[in-house]
């Protein structure tokens, strides 16, 4: 038997992360922080297996590989939500019930559920803690959400919201050997971005689960409402000065639910509220890299933005642009300086 385990300690921000390398069914069991569970093998070999979590405020993110057959019994611990989900060819069961390709299984605590995992298995999943996800739920999707939360085993599958799901995971965990990663936003160098964090992610799975079955009901908008949200959000923008940072402040500035105020951008502007704010922040952060009077560095202008990971920031930025931010402030002195051509011939 064989238990190793590479522990980061927790912050005054509440940050912790840890990954467990075990070579024992029941220390792979005994590792998952926030969970009463019990694992049976059911195919023959020597076991291994690890488990990598970040705990960040009220959100625990993990991967677990394992690669043998296992049999799960699990609970999870305290008011929080179990949501599970793995892109692999290879499917689990819960409660005997096979999970299809893009399915989001979901428990909340207090409740025991098997888990039935084949082997050489990967799964991603989250505990969040309950109230954290209804504050960032408003109006009606908050009433939904929780009224199909306490009973809810497995989603009609969604691709998009568990490629997502699973992306976000891997850019916390970063998959590799750095406690951090080298292009993680929030390096332990500067504790005092992760308080920022919080809101950002959390807010970022709370759109993604609005997209699930339960979240994407029905939702008629007149053209009456789609012009009164975007004017107060133009309206909200132009008297602060500032970009809203998550789609619940959009919710909150425009008092509409989600679902609503996606159709409102999509008979707008044709693209979704992500992508408009996205935009802006992006154009915004541009024009503070032009400007010779900015002494902000850009991962610091990126998460002031709401960008919490450093390499999805530089690839959106190139995308809309079409240069780096890096490049952008190469030609900040061109930009500050132009060149004007001036016709002198004669008319």
């Amino acid at each position: 038997m064989g238990f190793i385990k590479q522990h980061q300690g927790s912050t005054a921000s509440a940050l912790e992360r840890c990954k467990s390398f075990t070579f024992d069914v029941n220390q792979q069991a005994e590792s998952l922080i926030q969970w009463e569970q019990r694992y049976n093998q059911h195919s023959s070999g020597t076991f291994s297996g690890y488990l990598d979590e970040l705990k960040l405020g009220g959100i625990h993110f993990f991967e677990e590989f394992t690669n043998r057959t296992l049999q799960q019994q699990c609970c999870v611990k305290h008011d929080n939500l179990w949501l599970g989900f793995s892109l692999q060819p290879q499917r689990p069961k819960i409660n005997n019930s096979e999970i299809i390709g893009g399915q989001l299984m979901t428990r909340p605590s207090g409740i025991e559920f098997e888990l039935i995992t084949p082997p050489d298995f990967h799964i991603y999943g989250l505990v969040i803690n309950k109230n954290s996800l209804s504050e960032e739920m408003i109006g009606g999707d908050n009433d939904l959400w929780q009224n199909q939360s306490h009973t809810m085993q497995a989603s009609r599958p969604n691709h998009y919201v568990s490629y997502e799901l699973a992306k976000l995971i891997s850019l916390l965990l970063n998959n590799n050997n750095s406690p951090m990663g080298s292009d993680s936003i929030f390096g332990d160098e500067n504790p005092a971005r992760l308080s920022r964090l919080t809101p950002l992610i959390t807010s970022k799975v709370a759109d993604l689960l609005t997209q699930t079955e339960y979240g994407f009901n029905e939702v008629k908008v007149t053209q009456q409402t789609t012009q009164r949200v975007i004017s107060d959000i133009t309206h909200y923008i132009k008297e602060t000065n500032s970009y809203p940072l998550t789609i619940t402040e959009l919710c909150q500035i425009t008092n509409v639910s989600r679902r609503a105020l996606q159709y409102c951008f999509e008979q707008g502007f044709g693209m979704s509220p992500i992508q408009y704010i996205r935009d802006c922040r992006l154009n915004e952060i541009r024009r503070l890299l032009l400007n010779a009077d900015n002494e902000l560095g850009i991962a610091d202008l990126a998460l002031d933005f709401g960008f919490f990971h450093i390499g999805t920031f530089n690839a959106q930025y190139k995308y809309l642009f079409g240069e780096t931010p890096s490049q952008t402030i190469k030609r900040s002195v061109t930009y500050q300086n132009p060149i004007i051509s001036q016709n002198t011939s004669n008319k």
